[in-house]
């Protein structure tokens, strides 16, 4: 009798493994295909109860699941009362400071709803818009900074005033007012303090511009002159180069950098990018600006300054993000 129940059992297992299975259908579209009898949450697909009677998991005929409750409000609705929520083992570990973009945080509300809590992003933005330094004379074209020697630097400013759009990093912003660069000796430094360790993205873009001084001198262009821009890190009051982008001036060109024979001027775009990693906090940093090679001895008189190109809006601009 054994032998033949056996038997029997393979035949029907056979046929069953084989074919779909329907439970409330008599045309399974699937190897297992159930079938509620209702439609709403007052009526259930699946419960799973312990030994005890505690609903351990519930499918409402709506499409809820519930875990570890009899009553799921939501799509998925989890009641970690007296219990782990959800375990994760060998995932990265965030430090608190970490926790911004691309980091975001995921956390719930009181009605225990799941929300993105977001997080700020960490940025500095700086716009200088002045057509001329505060200290420039149209007429005389003097005021600005001379471009002839490599021991002379020009500090280029970021700091807290109408050119700043944003700062959601927390710089801090100061001014040494005697202060070395690679040993040479310059003034009145408009500097920014990176407040924590990290690693942060400095991206600077402008435009420079020469004029005849006096409106009377005559220039002897001979071609490009080549120009720094200076990424510098301060201890104390002494700066020394991170970072220097190497660019070009051309002459006879106008606030456009279009060729312009009649026009005294040199104008071309500086740019700067830098990835700093930093260690220590409150790392001072501060720009520079600074003459190479080429034609030499020309401006002398202080007739140079960072201008606002025709069609553009700023002299130049500055961008910190925490990367």
């Amino acid at each position: 009798m054994k032998k033949l129940f056996t038997g029997f059992f393979l035949v029907v297992f056979t046929v069953v493994f084989g074919q779909n299975i329907g439970l409330n259908t008599t045309a399974p579209s699937a190897m297992l295909d159930i079938v509620s009898k209702g439609s709403t949450d007052a009526t259930n697909a699946l419960n799973i109860n312990n030994s005890v009677s505690a609903r351990l998991l519930k499918i409402t005929d709506q499409g809820n699941l519930g875990i570890n409750t009899g009553s799921p409000t939501a799509v998925l609705h989890v009641n970690s009362s007296g219990t782990a929520n959800i375990k994760h083992d060998n995932l990265p570990v965030l430090n608190s400071t970490e926790f911004t973009p691309p980091f975001n945080t995921f956390g719930i509300n009181s009605n225990g709803n799941g929300v993105n809590l977001g997080g700020t992003v960490k940025y500095l933005y700086y716009q200088n818009a002045d057509n001329y330094p505060p200290t420039y004379n149209i007429t005389t074209n003097t005021g600005g900074f001379s471009l002839y020697t490599a021991n002379q630097y020009t500090n280029l400013s970021i700091k807290n005033d109408a050119g700043l759009k944003g700062n959601t990093i927390g710089f801090t912003f100061g001014t040494d007012a005697s202060a070395t660069i690679n040993g040479q000796s310059a003034s009145n430094v408009n500097y920014i303090i990176i407040p924590e360790p990290g690693v942060y993205l400095f991206e600077f873009y402008g435009t420079a511009r020469c004029n005849r001084y006096n409106n009377t001198q005559n220039y002897t262009f001979t071609g490009q002159m080549q120009v720094n821009t200076i990424f510098a890190t301060a201890s104390g009051n002494s700066y020394t180069t991170n970072t220097i982008f190497r660019g070009l001036m051309s002459g006879m060109r106008n606030d456009n950098g279009s060729t312009h024979m009649n026009t005294y001027g040199i104008a071309n775009p500086q740019t700067l990018t830098v990835a700093l990693p930093t260690t220590q906090p409150n790392q001072k940093v501060a720009l520079f600006f600074q003459y190479e090679s080429g034609e030499a001895n020309q401006f002398t008189h202080n007739e140079c300054y960072f201008n606002v190109p025709s069609g553009a809006n700023f002299s130049y601009y500055f961008i910190v993000t925490k990367i």
